[in-house]
């Protein structure tokens, strides 16, 4: 406990503490607050002492002594801590010293979590950071042993030009980065490559069978540990990765939340429809295709292998209750083969049954046989398999056992198709009218951005000093 003494001091004698301003901020004496608070002052004195150190500096009370200064006062009440000096400390042991003298302050998030922060030893706080780190990274992780090496065989000459050909169909599909090592396959088949078998070095034209699609996959594997292939341009949409972003500090993590505050706004264009539209893609592969279109018309699109889990079908329903629409319309997106056809039909039974929703309808807008004739697509090289319980089904409805893979259209096709679909489930001109008020909304948020720019360069925090 320190010794202190009370009595008045000269104004003169007395030195506000500047690293009272980095904790609480500059008192700003022309604020109406401010000047509401030294008039009182002025009309009745201060009726809690300043406190201050034996060496004169102000540990609490600089709001008052500001007030003071400001209606004349050449006395002001003082409690002299008279065994604490500042100049003993050092600039981080004095600001602690200021808190703990400054509890009963009315103080603001921002300066309560400078508060805290100086209360919290950074040595101690870094050790339970890593240990809690390591105890995350350590959980249930063995090692693993590693024995002999890998040996991944060169790009034989025999394959360049199919290597060549893959690239310039990767090339092709720039715009549409990551691809699946299947739209590459299907790219190739536009204009087959020579290719080399097994069976006496032999050549032919590369075809749609698993053999050629499994040496592709090998072949751009090596490409990119080569080099010759980027990286960024392929990706294996069926194996998603969970990562975590790193900062190298809080001033770079605080650079970059506030470089994405108020960015990546999505106004609901669908909001004044009557109906609850909703996007189902069969397959992973195709996602970042369909995607952008989904998002330009702000559809909620569920991508999956196969059918929909009972999971994503419930976060349908979920979404669809919450809209309030009248009625919910599901566009599919699937493979021409029995599975893929049957979808729309079991999504429908599904959520009516299960989820007791009655106004449903489904429509699939890929991959149907008219779309296929008219693009030209190739077929899959297994055609569907007796073995499927829609085999009989599909063969009857369509007089052929053939089937096509979505990854088959060409990019450009497809979002074509599926903006084609959207448009004809919604009100077109409400959709315009919502695009319209988005523009609208885009000036509100970017004044709203220059105002929170201006706040944290000039914050102006002053605090409240009893």
């Amino acid at each position: 406990m320190n010794e202190f003494d009370s009595f008045s001091s000269s104004v003169e004698h007395l030195h506000p503490s500047p690293e009272n301003d980095e904790i609480y901020g500059v008192v700003d004496t022309t604020a109406n607050e401010f000047i509401d608070f030294a008039n009182d002052i002025a009309r009745n004195g201060i009726r809690e002492p300043i406190v201050v150190s034996a060496d004169g500096y102000l540990i609490s009370g600089h709001r008052r002594f500001a007030a003071a200064k400001l209606v004349g006062m050449q006395e002001v009440p003082v409690r002299w801590i008279t065994d604490l000096y500042r100049s003993n400390h050092t600039s981080t042991e004095w600001k602690r010293q200021l808190v703990s003298y400054n509890q009963q302050r009315v103080k603001s998030a921002t300066v309560r979590l400078r508060e805290a922060a100086l209360q919290v030893d950074p040595d101690i706080a870094y050790q339970q950071l890593c240990f809690e780190r390591d105890q995350q990274h350590s959980r249930g992780l063995k090692k693993l042993e590693v024995t002999g090496k890998k040996h991944r065989a060169k790009i034989s000459d025999g394959k360049r030009e199919m290597l060549q050909a893959a690239i310039t169909v990767i090339e092709s599909l720039k715009k549409f980065w990551p691809v699946s090592v299947r739209q590459v396959h299907y790219g190739l088949l536009n204009n087959p490559p020579w290719k080399n078998t097994n069976a006496k070095k032999k050549r032919r034209r590369y075809k749609n069978i698993d053999e050629d699609y499994s040496d592709l996959t090998d072949l751009l594997a090596r490409a990119r540990i080569s080099g010759l292939v980027d990286w960024e341009a392929i990706t294996d949409e069926t194996r998603p990765i969970t990562n975590t972003s790193f900062h190298k500090d809080s001033a770079e993590f605080f650079s970059d939340a506030f470089y994405g505050f108020l960015r990546g706004y999505h106004r609901d264009l669908l909001q004044s429809q009557l109906d609850h539209v909703e996007l189902i893609v069969e397959k992973m592969t195709v996602q970042n295709i369909i995607l952008p279109i989904a998002q330009k018309y702000r559809v909620p699109m569920t991508a999956g292998r196969g059918y929909c889990s009972v999971i994503p079908r419930k976060e349908m329903v979920d979404r669809f209750h919450r809209s309030g629409k009248r009625k919910l319309i599901l566009l599919i997106c699937s493979d021409f083969d029995p599975e893929g056809d049957d979808i729309a039909e079991s999504m429908v039974r599904s959520i009516r049954d299960d989820f007791k929703v009655e106004d449903i309808e489904a429509s699939k807008i890929l991959l149907r046989q008219d779309q296929i004739k008219d693009w030209n697509l190739p077929p899959n090289e297994e055609e569907a398999k007796e073995s499927s319980s829609r085999f009989e089904k599909f063969v009857a409805k369509y007089g052929s056992r053939q089937v096509f893979e979505l990854e088959s259209i060409s990019p450009l096709v497809m979002q074509a198709a599926v903006a084609k679909g959207i448009r004809s489930a919604i009100d077109i001109e409400a959709f315009e009218q919502e695009v319209q008020a988005e523009r609208q909304d885009a000036v509100q948020l970017s004044a709203m951005k220059l105002s929170a720019a201006e706040f944290f360069e000039n914050p102006g925090m002053s605090g409240l000093d009893a």
